[in-house]
C-alpha cells in the first residue's frame, strides 16, 4: 500500500518504484526534470492509512539532492535546481567508516574550501522517521537537513 501510495505522486516515474519485502524498502525516483516534494511525500504515506495498530513505522528516508552547494554564515546548504527550497548540510555522526576515514561531510567541507563546485548530494533527511500514526500527525520541520553520505562535484 506504502508503494502504491508513494506511485501516485506525480513526480515519481511509476516504472522505477520498487518494494524489498524482506527489508520492507520502498525505492523510487523523480520523473525526469521533476522534483519529488518531501511534503507531498508525507501526505502520500498518511493517505495509505497505515497508522493505528499495524505497528508500521518509516525508519528513515535517503534522498539525493540536485542543486549547488554555498555557505551560508559557514554552514553548507544545498539549493535544489531550479526552485527556491534548500537542505542544511550535516555531518552524519551515525555513519560507520574505518579508522582514520573522514566522514562524507568533512570530505565535502574540503571540497567546498578548494573552491570545487559540488552539485548534489546523498544523505539521510533528518527527522523523517517514527511509527505511525505519530508521525504522520505532523510534518518534519523546516529547515530540511541531509545528513550527508556522499556527494557528487561538477566535472570539468
Amino acid at each position: 500500500m506504502a508503494r502504491d501510495g508513494t506511485a501516485r505522486l506525480y513526480e515519481v516515474d511509476a516504472d522505477s518504484v520498487g518494494l524489498e519485502i524482506k527489508t520492507g524498502t520502498i525505492s523510487f525516483h523523480a520523473k525526469r526534470g521533476r522534483l519529488v516534494d518531501l511534503d507531498k511525500l508525507h501526505e502520500s504515506i498518511w493517505a495509505t492509512r497505515l497508522s493505528g495498530k499495524t505497528g508500521m513505522a518509516m525508519n528513515w528516508i535517503d534522498v539525493t539532492a540536485v542543486g549547488e552547494v554555498l555557505r551560508d554564515q559557514n554552514q553548507p546548504r544545498l539549493k535544489v535546481t531550479g526552485t527556491d527550497q534548500y537542505f542544511v548540510l550535516a555531518d552524519d555522526t551515525k555513519a560507520t567508516r574505518k579508522p582514520g576515514d573522514k566522514s562524507a561531510f568533512a570530505r565535502l567541507q574540503e571540497a567546498l574550501d578548494r573552491g570545487e563546485k559540488v552539485v548534489s548530494v546523498t544523505g539521510r533527511v533528518e527527522g523523517w522517521g517514527g511509527h505511525f500514526p505519530d508521525f504522520l500527525k505532523a510534518l518534519p520541520k523546516k529547515p530540511r537537513v541531509i545528513l550527508v553520505k556522499d556527494f557528487e562535484v561538477a566535472k570539468h
